[in-house]
């Protein structure tokens, strides 16, 4: 590759394609980092001249990434993190960890968070911190300006001014979990889903926590009933133990945790299928909440608000 072509890329041109691999999506892609989609088709046609191949094959409505795309991914996102990491510390910010570290997050991905942060401060803390978890909801707000909290992370963005909402990704494709003897496996379309009850966790994607498969049976002329809202996966996997419920989860992390333990089974839903679960839904988008101090800045550690994008990201992969 010609040297003068590499100098060409731009941070901003290698953070398009980060998010587009991350994302699958364009228009989503421009929205998030609030570019006109035409710059955004100008950068992904620069890379692909450059790197002389398409990097990303459009396929169903998203992009898939090819071989090169996969292996340039690693690269270009080590070079976002250090061109983070230079301009939090230019800004003033401390690159070191707190003694104790508490975030509130819903149950979809609370599995291996507490690991994952510990793993991620290693480098960066003199002794072993302590982290805890929270259960994400009306009052996580007032909490995280409060400084009680050190970030959150859910399904919806924040209204208020003092926190800022990072879209971390979007998850595509729906996991269908029951029982390991459950009759659904027979035919596992969404007609014979709605004829069971479904457990719902106390934290649903979607707006008034209402639950896409039950709208689609009401729209069809059937009423889904709910055997139980859990409070957490371990909670959820007890209720489909020991009943015909079902339960639709879109994190794979979270599906591994179930699929996992003895009893259960787990199945990615057609997609033909799980767009008809989906109809009048937008996608569900994970966000990060940080604090914002008075100048605008964000007050989280650059070392945390990177593990936690990076362990949202490997929950959906």
């Amino acid at each position: 590759m010609p040297k003068d072509k590499l100098l060409d890329i731009s941070l901003t041109t290698i953070e398009i394609f980060c998010q587009i691999y991350v994302k699958k999506n364009a228009i989503e892609v421009a929205s998030h980092l609030e570019l006109s989609q035409p710059k955004v088709s100008r950068a992904l046609a620069a890379l692909r001249s450059v790197f002389d191949d398409p990097l990303f094959i459009r396929r169903e409505s998203q992009f898939q990434a090819t071989e090169k795309a996969h292996n340039l991914y690693p690269i270009f996102r080590e070079m976002m993190e250090c061109s983070q990491a230079v301009d939090h510390l230019m800004k003033g910010g401390s690159g070191g960890a707190e003694n104790t570290v508490e975030i509130a997050t819903v149950p979809q991905l609370e599995i291996n968070l507490t690991q994952s942060i510990k793993q991620a401060a290693m480098p960066v803390a003199d002794s072993e911190i302590i982290v805890s978890t929270t259960p994400w909801g009306e009052t996580t707000s007032q909490q995280l300006i409060n400084d009680e909290l050190d970030a959150a992370i859910c399904f919806q963005r924040s209204s208020h001014r003092a926190i800022l909402s990072k879209s971390i990704i979007q998850h595509r494709g729906g996991y269908l979990v029951a029982r390991s003897e459950h009759p659904i496996w027979r035919d596992p379309c969404i007609d014979n889903m709605i004829d069971y009850p479904l457990v719902k966790l106390i934290t649903m994607p979607f707006p008034a926590n209402k639950s896409p498969i039950g709208n689609y049976a009401k729209q069809v002329g059937k009423q889904m009933q709910i055997y139980a809202t859990a409070p957490d996966l371990g909670s959820a996997a007890n209720s489909l133990l020991n009943s015909d419920a079902i339960i639709i989860i879109g994190v794979k992390g979270a599906v591994d945790f179930l699929r996992n333990i003895n009893g259960l089974k787990a199945q990615k839903i057609d997609h033909v299928q799980d767009q008809s679960i989906l109809k009048n839904f937008s996608h569900p988008t994970v966000y990060l909440w940080l604090k914002l101090d008075t100048r605008g800045k964000v007050t989280t550690p650059f070392w945390l608000q990177r593990c936690l994008e990076d362990y949202i990201i490997k929950a959906h992969q």
